[in-house]
């Protein structure tokens, strides 16, 4: 009784960007809704995107791209 259980990866995150998080799931509600679509990745036309938020204050303006493309987006200047 009283023992904890160990957060996920995933959790620990939501709990230190709950602004990120929040944007996530109503970018992914929005989706289901019909109220945004899917588009083909803005830098090279691939077909399967994922939404790259700017702004997580806005979080239905996104940019679509592929994951080569998010990934690249989200490095950190100077890394390789």
């Amino acid at each position: 009784m009283g023992e904890k259980r160990k957060l996920t990866r995933q959790e620990r995150w939501r709990l230190r960007n709950p602004k990120k998080a929040w944007a996530h799931v109503a970018t992914a509600s929005a989706l289901r809704r019909g109220l945004i679509h899917r588009k083909p990745c803005k830098i090279c036309g691939e077909e399967k995107t994922e939404a790259h938020h700017t702004d997580y204050e806005r979080p239905l303006q996104v940019r679509w791209l592929c994951r080569k493309h998010h990934k690249q987006a989200h490095k950190k200047p100077g890394k390789s």
